[in-house]
């Protein structure tokens, strides 16, 4: 394929609720002057409210700076932030570092370049093991060898590859690597942050292809951020379009691809889709 398919929708729209913002805001200070005092925030995000729900995926859209990825990275805690977060209905805001960590195994990442995510330094065993040894010691060593070649399996990679190193492989297989690492540990949340932006057309086609089949599998809640709206297309069931850290617009995918309100996503589709162009300035809203 030259390019993703539509997505095939499948779980319903009221199913539980696996992870919610309410009014999340990440202002970083400006400071200036001798005395470094604080003068002013960029407001990478400002108020953003959602709601994630098992086996559906929300697309996160916007241009560079938009603070799409500042948002992601919040919600997993690692970035501090104001406002609600709440995981299968748990605050976990409010949580320590030590009461955190038992939910790092439902809550994984797939970030997006494939070449700097995974250490060169380490085996793919290594790679796709490491949580399982963090989140799992009970583990022997055969036994986590065994649940690393069936991550690998599941992410269309032979098992017999878990001695190889990161260099060995291309792009796409590096992906799905990562991807194995992340699904090592049977998360229920998974964050993808551009993944497929650093792949070549066709091999975006087959990691958004396997990324369907693994959250159809798994029922998993994706939080999906991208500037590539067409991949964005394939994939999400529901969307939120941000500016300048607030969110312009949200609806299914259909509301928002097919009958966009503001201009400001008018001119993302324009621009994704080779549209009409919309008239000068509409994207300063």
């Amino acid at each position: 394929a030259s390019e993703p398919k539509g997505r095939s929708l499948g779980a319903p729209k009221d199913g539980p609720v696996v992870m919610e913002a309410d009014g999340l805001k990440v202002w970083f200070p400006i400071k200036r002057g001798l005395l470094r005092r604080t003068v002013g925030h960029v407001k990478a995000v400002d108020g953003v409210s959602l709601s994630l729900r098992q086996g559906r995926t929300l697309g996160v859209v916007g241009e560079s700076g938009s603070g799409k990825t500042t948002l992601g990275l919040a919600m997993m805690r690692l970035l501090s932030s104001e406002g609600g977060i709440r995981f299968e209905g748990r605050n976990i805001q409010d949580m320590k570092s030590k009461e955190l960590r038992p939910l790092r195994r439902d809550m994984q990442i797939v970030f997006q370049d494939p070449y700097g995510s995974l250490s060169p330094r380490m085996s793919v065993s290594q790679i796709v093991g490491e949580g399982l040894q963090i989140q799992q010691p009970e583990l022997s060593a055969e036994e986590r060898r065994a649940r690393v070649a069936q991550a690998l399996c599941d992410v269309g990679l032979d098992a017999s590859m878990q001695d190889r190193y990161p260099h060995e492989f291309s792009g796409g297989q590096r992906q799905r690597i990562a991807i194995a690492r992340a699904m090592a540990l049977n998360p229920r949340f998974v964050m993808l942050d551009e993944p497929t932006s650093a792949l070549d057309m066709s091999v975006q086609a087959q990691i958004v292809d396997l990324l369907r089949e693994l959250q159809r599998k798994n029922n998993l809640a994706y939080l999906f951020i991208s500037h590539d709206l067409k991949v964005v297309r394939a994939l999400a069931d529901d969307i939120i379009v941000m500016k300048d850290g607030k969110v312009m617009e949200a609806g299914s995918a259909d509301e928002v691809f097919d009958h966009p309100k503001t201009d400001y996503t008018k001119a993302l589709m324009a621009a994704a889709f080779d549209l009409e162009a919309a008239p000068a300035g509409v994207v300063s809203e």
